[in-house]
Formats: C-alpha cells, structure tokens, sequence
C-alpha cells in the first residue's frame, strides 16, 4: 500500500484578531486627525469663494442703481441719514425702491423664500457738504458687505477687492485701501490718495437688530457684521 508523503494543510484566516482591529482603528483615527480638518478648511473656504461672484453681481447692480440716483437727485434725502451720514435705510421707509431695484438687478425678491439676503450693505462716498465729495465720489459703489444667509460668512468688497475679514479700523488707526477707518467720519477709505468718508445704504437686513446701534456692525453675537467675518483685518 502506497502512503502519501509531505501532505499539508492550509488553514484560510477568517477574522482579524483583537490587536489587528485596535491598530486599523488607531491609524484610522490619525488620519481623521489629519484629513477632517483640512477638508472642513476646504469646505469653509470653497463657501466663501461661492459667494464672491455674488458680491460682485451686488456691486455692480447697487452702482446701476446709484447712477439712476445721481441721475435723479433722489435717494439721499437728509432726513434718512445720521448725524455723520451713515446708515440710509433702503430695505423700508419711504425709498424702499431704490434697495428692491438692486435686489431685482440681482434676481432677487423681499423675503428669504425669494433670495432676499440676510444682510447686504453698499457704501458710496459721504453726501453731507462737510464731507467734501465730488459728485462722483459721492455716488460711486466703494463699499459692499454680503450675507447670504444667518449662517453664511460675510464677503466684504471694499475698494476694488475682496476680503472675508471685518475691514474696519477706528480711532485714528492708520488708513490703507484695505481698512475703513478715520478721526473725523468713522468710515473712511483712501483712493487716488483721497480721503473718502463713507455713505452706508443698507439693502437687505433680516437680523432684526436696528443698524444705528453699533452691534449691528461689532457686536459678540453671530448677528453682527464681525461675528460673521474672520475679525479685523
């Protein structure tokens, strides 16, 4: 009788062991730490970016507007503004129009359901006669905060280019063409080595919180321009 010599047997592993699982884990973890944050910066920035294109549209549309201003010599009455030319309130009042024009530019209606923003705000140059401004610094578009929505990031144009971080400087801060800021108007930008002080007309404005009051602009709560901003610049 002939016998079989040198037979084996290979026995297939069905399941890891303990240890096996405890390090796949472990290494799965590190590149968690490693990935998620990095892709939420991703995230965040790709949002942000969405929106510049949007601003833009804003900008131009708001300018649209303010040459019909200019044209017609409306929309600044004195009564609508402060006692340093801030904060025309163009999403009700009497002019109302004039913010449902650049909405509509926008194809944009009243209301969130119709793609009102949660805050939209232009700035053109100050119309008070203390203020100085030619007719053309005083109905150019400088200026443009957006806010898509209450948990969107703010978008600021200002003086030809974009930015996400709160673009204001106060108390004598020294003025670029990056900050806002100034000793004798609180919002002033610089161009063509010009002081220009700004005029705000306040488009869009779903907050609740009345503009005059500074936590509109600087408050801690999400609701304010800086707490949806990345801070001063």
């Amino acid at each position: 009788m002939m016998k079989r010599i040198g037979k084996t047997r290979h026995k297939c592993r069905q399941a890891f062991t303990l240890v096996e699982l405890i390090i796949v884990l472990v290494i799965l973890a590190v590149l968690a730490a490693m990935l998620v944050p990095a892709l939420t910066g991703y995230i965040k920035k790709a949002k942000k970016e969405k929106y510049v294109e949007t601003v833009h549209y804003a900008q131009v549309a708001a300018q649209s507007v303010m040459t019909e201003v200019y044209g017609l010599s409306d929309g600044n009455a004195d009564e609508d503004q402060t006692e340093d030319g801030n904060n025309v309130i163009w999403y009700e009042g009497t002019e109302k129009e004039w913010g449902d024009k650049v909405l509509k530019l926008m194809d944009r209606g009243r209301g969130e359901e119709n793609g009102e923003p949660y805050i939209l705000i232009v700035g053109v140059g100050n119309h008070k006669d203390t203020a100085g401004m030619t007719p053309s610094q005083r109905y150019t578009v400088y200026y443009v905060c957006y806010i898509e929505k209450a948990d969107s990031p703010a978008v600021f144009f200002v003086n030809g280019e974009f930015m996400y971080k709160y673009p204001r400087k106060d108390n004598g801060k020294v003025i670029t063409t990056k900050k806002i800021g100034g000793e004798n108007f609180r919002n002033t930008i610089v161009k063509d080595n010009a002081n220009i002080p700004l005029q705000f007309y306040i488009i869009s404005n779903l907050t609740g919180d009345n503009p005059s009051d500074s936590k509109f602009w600087t408050g801690a709560g999400k609701k304010s321009l800086l707490g949806h901003s990345e801070g001063y610049a």
